[in-house]
């Protein structure tokens, strides 16, 4: 059994698997508050795999795998001024939460808003925010100037309406996965806690870009692309010494 030839393989998978978390950081590089996917890779025992029946005998045949090891880059995005009143951006920690069409809780640092015809305050996507008590944000229809202080308090004409809900989590990578327009807590356990005012300020006007540098994807989808011609010439290399091996002994007498 040629160990080596399994260890590539794995290898390549892994690979791939990278080189699809690039391309959707590339993809979603110009998203509003997107947070990029970064990986790690580490060598696990793969255990002591026996020559002729699989099982852990004395005669044995120790060996390690690569496992890709994905995780959520949280780092904050740069914050561009837009002028546009219904935008809004965190600076510092937390989420801002949205109730699905579904009903799901979704956090996100895209505060992109509008307000529907009901008077719902929704993101592009018609998931309506949240103030921090969990409910729904409304405003009054006729219309009025919308103005959102720091600590994320929506005023329309100089009246204090309701506020912006801003939680934080413990672990985010542990806490949360990833899901379209945002992220969902993983496990039962990841309680969202309502972020302190000095946490994190409300940024009117200003929009979180992705924290997609699109260079650094480039080059990393290079490294990859050099990673993987590498695995692949090792694996045709033990291809043809296997290949050679049995045309020798097969004429061995």
């Amino acid at each position: 059994m040629n160990l080596s030839l399994y260890e590539n393989a794995a290898a390549l998978r892994g690979l791939q698997e990278y080189q699809d978390i690039i391309a959707n950081n590339i993809a979603a590089s110009h998203v509003a508050g997107f947070k990029a996917g970064a990986v790690g890779f580490e060598a696990v025992e793969g255990g002591e795999i026996a020559r002729s029946t699989h099982d852990r005998l004395k005669n044995e045949l120790p060996g390690s795998f690569p496992l890709i090891r994905s995780e959520i880059d949280y780092a904050a995005g740069e914050l561009r001024q837009t002028g546009n009143d219904m935008d809004l951006a965190l600076h510092g920690d937390g989420f801002f939460a949205l109730t699905s069409v579904n009903g799901d809780t979704v956090f996100t640092r895209d505060g992109q808003f509008y307000v529907n015809a009901e008077g719902v305050v929704v993101n592009v996507m018609g998931h309506e925010f949240s103030n921090d008590g969990g409910t729904s944000i409304r405003v009054d229809t006729s219309g009025g100037n919308l103005t959102v202080d720091k600590e994320g308090q929506l005023f329309q004409e100089g009246v204090l309406v309701d506020k912006f809900g801003v939680f934080t989590f413990a672990e985010p990578n542990a806490d949360l996965r990833k899901v379209g327009g945002g992220f969902m807590p993983r496990r039962p356990e990841a309680v969202p806690v309502e972020a302190e005012a000095g946490q994190y300020q409300v940024m009117q006007g200003f929009v979180e870009n992705s924290n997609v540098s699109a260079i650094r994807e480039m080059i990393n989808l290079i490294e990859v692309g050099r990673a993987h011609e590498a695995n692949q010439k090792m694996i045709q290399a033990f291809d043809q010494n296997v290949g050679r091996a049995i045309g020798t002994l097969g004429h061995t007498q």
